[in-house]
């Protein structure tokens, strides 16, 4: 297994994809990530998500320039409608809504960082199979997932498009980080039952941190 850092994660990423792919981010934050993708791939299409409205603020700021990225302030999942997120925020910038965010309650995770979670919103949900044929996007290239705990469900609702999906690019637990998420080994198999295959990970073991990222492709 490929043990990468950071900063090598989009060379490595690049034999899988072709040259224009279509990307789809989920836990976009305040587009930092967004910017490096569109950088590599200048010709991508990158369809944005981030459900926190201030944040999605932030969003729109720093990538408006930029106009092969396209923007949703909803969060995927693998239902249509409403539901309750839980917005998070550190300890020493209160009502400022930081990244560890989730459609999720917070469990162990409360143990391992200071975020706390003090408020929580009601957002829009929506399928990437549905979202895709509203948009008509008839392929997804690429998946960039980072949604604290929701990436399964986001996965399950994007059955269809996962048939020619290349890559995935997704965040993992060791832990019940959140309450009613599925751990690491519970990805990878769900994956692997629709011909993916783990190639990389960015974690050496599972007891020094409680999440990780790992790439998977299909074959």
């Amino acid at each position: 297994m490929r043990i990468f850092k950071k900063h090598e994660l989009l060379d490595l990423i690049t034999p899988y994809l072709p040259s224009n792919p279509v990307m789809v981010e989920a836990g976009t934050f305040d587009g930092t990530d967004t910017l490096k993708l569109a950088a590599h791939w200048p010709q991508a299409t990158i369809h944005a998500f981030e459900p926190v409205p201030e944040i999605f603020e932030l969003l729109e700021r720093a990538t408006a320039h930029v106009p092969s990225i396209h923007r949703y302030n909803l969060a995927l999942s693998n239902a249509n409608g409403t539901a309750t997120f839980h917005v998070s925020e550190k300890p020493n910038r209160p009502n400022q809504p930081f990244k560890a965010g989730s459609l999720h309650e917070p469990h162990e995770r409360l143990e391992w960082t200071s975020a706390r979670y003090p408020r929580t919103i009601t957002v829009p949900t929506m399928k990437v199979d549905d979202w895709a044929k509203q948009h008509s996007v008839d392929h997804i290239d690429f998946f960039w997932l980072d949604a604290q705990g929701h990436e399964l469900a986001i996965l399950q609702g994007a059955e269809e498009h996962l048939k020619n999906t290349r890559a995935i690019v997704t965040e993992v637990h060791f832990i019940d980080a959140y309450h009613g998420q599925p751990r690491y080994e519970t990805i990878k198999e769900w994956l692997e039952e629709r011909g993916f295959t783990q190639v990389a990970q960015d974690f050496t073991d599972q007891t020094t941190w409680f999440y990780g990222n790992a790439l998977f492709v299909r074959g």
